[in-house]
């Protein structure tokens, strides 16, 4: 049986705001000259809470597809922060009220079982998405299987993390049976609890970025029975270029098949880089049916994930 993802919509936040702006706000650590040379122009903020965003992408899926609502099964629902999973108030019975339950109430998913995906950080869209292929595949009844990310990050807060610039938005993602496009081949992740501390051990993280980042590569298009000479483009998280700049060079890929079209105007949106970039990429003309495509990210934990 196969498992495709047939659509994928997003929202960003509504502001743009260049680097230099946000250099001026205080909103960087480093110079805004240090991160143009990386790669980035701006981060688009949100005035709206990620709960907002993640309804709004939603239902522009839903809308453009005009898919059966009954008909989906699942519902994952992802975001890196704390803020993002609570509806909380001072009574302390609302911390069981839950943002993924909300969602599948008000879009009308009576038939979807709500799934809250959380502390993997930026890899989870990737393993919603990967969740969403299980449960679809273990499910006789269930024919497609909805995921959706969500971030917002607290106004006036710091907009950059490891000399990578943040934004605001949400992406989702729908996954169809008997779908032939942009089907799963291979999938692994890998934590290292060791790191579970990004504060302290920021240093730390920064080393392992890259030798984690070129063995999971590796053995994800060994599982695929692939090798890269087989990848017709790289679907990147929005990090720095420059850091893919490096990680192509230890996994011999050259620069032409990165689709790195986004990092300089959104920047890094979290969990929602990687399909964003698949959406973007497909509009573009840039994939033709066949391509064999790497998906890659990290995600604070900390966690490595590679999907082809």
């Amino acid at each position: 049986m196969q498992v495709g993802i047939s659509a994928i919509e997003y929202v960003l936040g509504s502001d743009t705001v260049s680097v230099e702006e946000l250099e001026a706000r205080g909103a960087l650590d480093s110079p805004a000259a240090s991160l143009s040379e990386f790669g980035f122009s701006c981060a688009r903020l949100s005035r709206e809470s990620s709960y907002a965003l993640a309804t709004a992408a939603s239902n522009k899926l839903l809308c453009t597809t005009g898919v059966d609502r009954a008909s989906i099964g699942a519902l994952f629902y992802a975001g890196a922060t704390p803020g993002c999973h609570a509806v909380e108030t001072p009574d302390p019975l609302s911390a069981f009220n839950y943002p993924v339950a909300q969602l599948q109430y008000e879009l009308e998913l009576t038939h979807a079982a709500a799934f809250g995906v959380s502390q993997v950080g930026c890899l989870g869209l990737m393993a919603s998405v990967t969740l969403a292929r299980d449960f679809l595949l273990s499910s006789k009844s269930a024919s497609r299987a909805l995921c959706v990310s969500a971030d917002v990050l607290p106004a006036g807060c710091k907009r950059e993390m490891i000399y990578n610039v943040i934004s605001d938005g949400a992406c989702a993602v729908l996954l169809e049976k008997e779908c032939d496009r942009n089907r799963i081949l291979a999938y692994r992740q890998v934590t290292k609890g060791y790191y579970w501390n990004s504060i302290v051990q920021k240093n730390e993280i920064t080393a392992a970025y890259f030798p984690t980042a070129r063995n999971i590569v590796r053995d994800t298009l060994a599982d695929a029975d692939l090798d890269s000479s087989n990848i017709s483009c790289i679907l990147p998280h929005n990090v720095s270029l420059r850091s893919w700049e490096i990680l192509l060079g230890l996994i011999q890929i050259g620069r032409e098949k990165l689709f790195a079209e986004n990092i300089a105007r959104m920047a890094h949106v979290i969990a929602a880089d990687n399909w964003i970039n698949l959406r973007d990429a497909c509009e573009t003309g840039r994939l033709h049916h066949g391509d064999k495509l790497l998906l890659f990210t990290f995600g604070f934990g900390a966690n490595w994930a590679c999907m082809v």
